[in-house]
């Protein structure tokens, strides 16, 4: 067992900002961007050929964070099923912002249902 030298405090300071460091480190633009690029390369791998372009992401060039998702309506059950898959080798934060993603799509999706 590996006990820490420093004080209770500074200890628990340095687990804090790491913690932090990760968490915003999760949410990089260029974090986002790969998970992005991976899930659709995924998922145009997965769906008919038919749908093979109707899988499209693209990142805004002045708001880094954000991302236009051009999907097909018969294709998103694919990228879910791709989303989820990646969700538990994300960081962290990057997997709660593609939970989001999940959910909005859902969202979409039940639209057209009613």
């Amino acid at each position: 067992m590996d006990v820490s030298q420093e004080p209770p405090i500074e200890y628990a300071a340095g687990k804090i900002n790491n913690t932090v460091k990760n968490l915003r480190d999760g949410l990089d633009p260029d974090v986002l961007a790969y998970w992005f690029k991976r899930i659709e390369d995924k998922s145009k791998e997965i769906v008919p050929e038919h749908l093979k372009d109707k899988v499209h992401f693209e990142q805004d060039r002045i708001l880094w964070m954000k991302f236009k998702m051009d999907v097909s309506r018969r294709a998103v059950p694919t990228v879910m099923q791709v989303i989820e898959e990646y969700i538990p080798v994300m960081p962290y934060s990057t997997g709660l912002y593609f939970r989001k993603i999940q959910e909005i799509l859902t969202e979409e999706m039940n639209k057209d249902l009613r």
